[in-house]
Formats: structure tokens, sequence, C-alpha cells
């Protein structure tokens, strides 16, 4: 009987060994493949210059985000905008200032509301062109 159940079981691993050692090289082509398919990104310099040639500037930041490229420059109409690049053609897949459209006369209020605060040294506390005295340091 014990000869038996021995046997059974010696049986029962060189099945399961085999079955795992035919799944092995299926985990590692992914691993592999996976490899290959990170390899074929373009470069962020390379990246930059698609960029550049496309009529970007002032491309302040490039990472790797989600499977893509993730961008922020100013684009030809003088926008900053945030948007997507692919990571193999480098061609821009999803541009979020494009995609938007935003009410002009609010930017234009925003604009004003930057300036005037520039002026006003960002006091809210003052009314609209009162400047706050500026004394000495310390007093």
């Amino acid at each position: 009987m014990l000869l038996k159940n021995f046997l059974a079981a010696l049986a029962a691993g060189i099945v399961l060994g085999a079955a795992s050692a035919s799944f092995a090289p299926a985990f590692s082509d992914e691993k592999r493949a996976a490899a290959a398919a990170d390899r074929q990104w373009l470069s962020i310099p390379q990246i930059h210059q698609k960029l550049e040639a496309a009529g970007y500037r002032n491309i302040e930041k490039i990472e790797r985000e989600h499977g893509s490229y993730e961008v922020r420059a100013t684009n030809r109409d003088g926008q900053r905008t945030k948007f997507y690049v692919h990571p193999q053609t480098g061609e821009v897949i999803d541009d979020r200032q494009g995609g938007r459209q935003r009410d002009g006369n609010a930017t234009d209020q925003r604009q004003r509301a930057a300036a005037d605060c520039n002026e006003r040294r960002c006091r809210d506390d003052l009314p609209p062109g009162k400047a706050p005295a500026i004394g000495p340091a310390g007093k």
C-alpha cells in the first residue's frame, strides 16, 4: 500500500512539474514582449524635437504616464496646454486645450484680475487701484 501511494504521489508530481514547465515560457514571452514594446518608445529628446517641429514652444514637461507621454507646452496659438503624445509615433493623441470650448470673455476677465492682483500685490482686502504703503523693514 505504501508503494502504491508513493507511485501516485510521484506521478502527480511529474504531471504538475511538466505543466508548470510548459507555462514558464509563456510568462517569459510576455515579459520580453513588454520589454520590447518599452524599447520601441521614442526617447524624450526625440519627442521634444518632434514637438518643436510641429510648432510647440516652451515645452516645460515631458513624462511617461499611462502608456503615453504627458506634455505641457505652448501651442501654435500661444496658449499653454497639456496634451498626450503617442510613444512610438510622436503624434499628439489628446490635446485638452483644443478639446474644450472656453468662454473668451471669462478668460479676459481672469487675465484682467491677474493683472490687477499684480498691481495690488495680491492684497484682496484693498479696493482696486489702492497700493499698500511699504514701510521700513522691521517696523
